[in-house]
């Protein structure tokens, strides 16, 4: 293989390769991350991806960590090819090869085995991933918050409401009894997480409101001031009923705790 180069040493290297090239993104100490196929510049797409959108992934989320740190994505051009099949089944033997981190095998963050049809594999598998917990378009709407948090945390009663029926929606405040922190609870904040595309850590700020399938949601009052009462969310700012949520650290270890760090990365609300 070759050796590792920075973004402006790739430049340079690929001019002397042919075509259709099979390339692997790799931390600072050059343990890889992502492999892909690519034609002209392709493989420095993904930094500006980083930088330039909200999308959260776990490729996108190991660019910015990095990035974060002070520290530069490396670049591994494997191998280049006239043709493209023959670099679509280099880059599926060497997924294969490292091993894809949502199977459980190895450090990749490919969401998909390679190949033709997969020009962007991480963002649109976990896309249909995401779609999948919506329940089937149409639904009513208390039916499809009802399916698609079913999905996040199995409850008797759901803590999202649809705006437009929920009539009581009120302001967020500590309740005279304290109830301790819920599967429900944290499953509220991830929903809203996933939703408005916030990345999950101590502090950050989680609107109370979120949209699905273009129908407006609220956390509802009791599970809200429940949160608020057990230190798992501060209320920051807002209007009442649009109030942003402060999450807590206890809160943040919560919400790690139930639902676990691998599901968080892959849903590319967690950093590895």
């Amino acid at each position: 293989m070759s050796n590792l180069f920075d973004a402006i040493g790739v430049r340079a290297c690929l001019r002397d390769h042919h075509p259709h090239y099979v390339y692997v993104l790799c931390r600072s100490d050059g343990q890889p991350f992502y492999v892909g196929k690519g034609v002209k510049l392709r493989c420095l797409h993904h930094e500006a991806e980083a930088r330039n959108t909200r999308l959260l992934t776990h490729k996108l989320n190991v660019i910015r960590s990095l990035h974060r740190k002070g520290h530069v994505v490396h670049y591994r051009i494997d191998s280049s090819f006239p043709d493209e099949k023959s670099a679509h089944d280099r880059e599926r033997m060497l997924i294969a090869e490292i091993g894809r981190h949502d199977l459980r095998v190895g450090p990749l963050t490919n969401q998909t085995d390679g190949g033709e049809g997969a020009s962007n594999p991480s963002e649109e598998s976990r896309q249909r991933r995401r779609d999948s917990l919506w329940g089937e378009a149409d639904d009513p709407d208390r039916n499809l918050i009802n399916k698609w948090f079913q999905k996040l945390t199995p409850v008797k009663s759901v803590p999202i409401k649809p705006v437009a029926t929920f009539r009581r929606a009120a302001g967020l405040w500590k309740n005279d009894d304290t109830i301790g922190m819920k599967p429900r609870q944290a499953g509220a904040l991830v929903a809203t997480a996933l939703a408005n595309g916030v990345l999950l850590e101590p502090g950050c700020l989680l609107p109370r409101r979120l949209t699905i399938e273009s129908v407006e949601y609220i956390v509802e009052n009791g599970v809200g001031r429940d949160m608020v009462s057990n230190g798992m969310i501060e209320v920051h700012e807002g209007t009442v009923t649009r109030e942003t949520l402060r999450l807590t650290p206890s809160g943040y270890q919560f919400v790690v705790s139930t639902f676990g760090v691998k599901t968080l990365v892959d849903a590319g609300i967690l950093l590895p």
